[in-house]
């Protein structure tokens, strides 16, 4: 093997080993973040500090992913994997640090943006180191205009290529975040959360050592640097998407308006949006090209993420019953949540199936929204009192298996006969929409729903519960009676049942709502799917 075709390695290192390498080096990249939620509550519980600024955080990492996508073209010539590699891992390995030693909230959040940004630096350069090494085929010019194919007929193939073998690497990257998720829910449970940023560093510096001695270094090949007028649109972006996630996390808790931050925050997205669109349409060379949204295929994309979403976020409805209903920690949630591997196995193989097949992508679509609408229907019949485990198995794979086939899918629809100067301009779309909008959007619609509607039960069902109800009366009665057998004074006795009474009300308040929100979620899964069906798609066949 020559020394080019086996670049980034040294000679010595065989092509099996070189694409393991590659493959591990993915676990440090994927398992990394600035606040992990698989920890929260250990977190939260240690810091003494809410459960948004987790939220937030988790956020902010997406945002510095989102806003790195124009560079991608100038990154891919200009980057050298060897110095990337180590630049990336050494920078990982100081944030966690900090991270695990901080007590400031801000420094977290602002840690976590920038960890999401070398996150997708790193992403992208593993990704396309491997992809040449492997195939022997330098993926960056599908992404440089006059390289690319430009004509109908090769972009058709192209498209129907990438719908056969893009839902196989979402596979292989969701897999690997849902375990970095089970393994630092692992470390936090049985050690401490400060853990799970001690093992992501062990990990970093094995990633480095790989990289020190099997990979070679390389002089830099391409001299032009990145316009540095793009700062001001970078600054900009970064600001609008904190700004929205800001408004969206924190309005519940903050009373909304009512609140200066979240005046200040709206204040900032409005002033960070107007700058936006006017640096790029003064631009000679954009940070995102707004022709981008002339393209109705972005637009049903757009959709389908916004869509996918909003109704994927009753995920959390799992979440809540796992936590109040079964009381289970966050460990055994991971455990729950690792079974939706399975889902994106079955929804992969429904993908590569109907694509193969050249079924039109609204059927596809369809597909997705009925496994989400099913796993909804599954838990609108399962929530109760006295719930078993292994029952919530089957609803997490269901909807693991529509969330890929949408995911993928979606993504796919959106980039067909798509031309090479668009790209970054639709990555950083998709995922503004996919990563950050969406997401913020749902969880911020579910949670809110979630206090309301359990506020308002609450308050219906203490108007039935006094002396008259013979249930209820019955149990405060032998609540007092237990206290005042432990030796509590009748005032104690009666302040303990009091408690355990509002307990029991707030738990069958929680098991109505999530029952009554899935319902909806049933309602809005059935939409989406008459929607996917009847909308005018441009091109809806894959290999049209």
């Amino acid at each position: 093997m020559t020394r080019a075709d086996n670049f980034p390695f040294y000679n010595w290192v065989p092509k099996w080993l070189g694409i393991l390498i590659h493959i591990f080096l993915f676990c440090p990249i994927i398992f990394i973040s600035g606040a992990y939620t698989s920890n929260a509550s250990e977190m939260t519980g240690g810091l003494g500090i809410i459960s948004e600024h987790i939220q937030y955080s988790n956020f902010a990492t997406a945002v510095g992913m989102v806003v790195f996508a124009p560079f991608v073209v100038h990154y891919l010539l200009m980057r050298r994997p060897k110095m990337t590699f180590l630049l990336g891992f050494n920078l990982l390995f100081i944030l966690s640090a900090i991270c695990a030693k901080t007590d400031s909230m801000a420094l977290l959040m602002m840690c976590s943006f920038f960890t999401g940004f070398i996150r997708i630096m790193l992403i992208f350069n593993n990704l396309f180191c491997l992809i040449k090494f492997a195939l022997r085929q330098d993926p960056v010019n599908s992404f440089i205009p006059g390289k690319a194919p430009e004509d109908i007929p090769t972009m058709d193939k192209m498209d129907y290529v990438k719908a056969t073998s893009v839902p196989i690497l979402y596979l292989f990257f969701i897999c690997l975040g849902q375990i970095g998720s089970s393994i630092t829910a692992w470390l936090a449970y049985e050690y401490q959360w400060q853990y799970v940023y001690y093992g992501m560093m062990g990990l970093t510096l094995c990633a480095l050592f790989l990289v020190e001695t099997t990979m070679r270094y390389q002089k830099r090949i391409w001299n032009r640097q990145i316009h540095i007028h793009k700062l001001g649109d970078f600054v900009a972006a970064s600001i609008f998407e904190l700004a929205i996630c800001y408004i969206l996390i924190y309005g519940k808790t903050y009373d909304w308006f009512d609140n200066w931050s979240i005046r200040l925050a709206t204040g900032s997205a409005l002033v960070s949006l107007g700058m936006f669109i006017v640096l790029q349409t003064n631009s000679r060379h954009p940070y995102l090209r707004f022709s981008i949204f002339k393209r109705r295929y972005t637009w049903v994309a757009v959709i389908m993420f916004m869509l996918l979403m909003l109704v994927n976020s009753h995920s959390a409805l799992v979440s809540v019953y796992t936590g109040v209903g079964m009381s289970i920690d966050n460990w055994k949630s991971a455990q729950l949540n690792n079974y939706g591997m399975i889902g994106d196995i079955i929804g992969v193989i429904i993908c590569v199936a109907m694509a193969k097949r050249n079924f039109a992508f609204r059927y596809i679509f369809a597909v997705g929204f009925l496994c989400i609408g099913l796993s909804a229907t599954y838990l609108y019949f399962y929530f109760q009192p006295q719930g078993l485990y292994d029952d919530l198995i089957f609803p997490t794979v269901l909807r693991s298996a529509g969330m890929i086939i949408l995911y993928a899918m979606s993504a796919i629809y959106g980039m067909k006969r798509l031309p090479a100067i668009l790209l970054p301009s639709w990555i950083f779309v998709m995922l503004t929409f996919r990563s950050v909008i969406g997401p913020v959007v749902g969880t911020s619609v579910f949670s809110n729903l979630i206090n309301q509607r359990q506020e308002q039960h609450i308050s219906e069902m203490v108007n039935y519960l006094d002396e008259s109800n013979v249930d209820f009366s019955g149990s405060y009665r032998k609540n007092v009676a237990g206290g005042k057998y432990t030796g509590l004074s009748t005032e104690d006795a009666s302040t303990l049942a009091a408690v355990s009474s509002k307990g029991s009300v707030q738990k069958q308040a929680v098991l109505v709502t999530l029952k009554e929100i899935c319902g909806w979620t049933i309602y809005a899964s059935a939409g989406c799917i008459l929607l996917v069906l009847t909308f005018p798609y441009p091109n809806s066949n894959i290999k049209e």
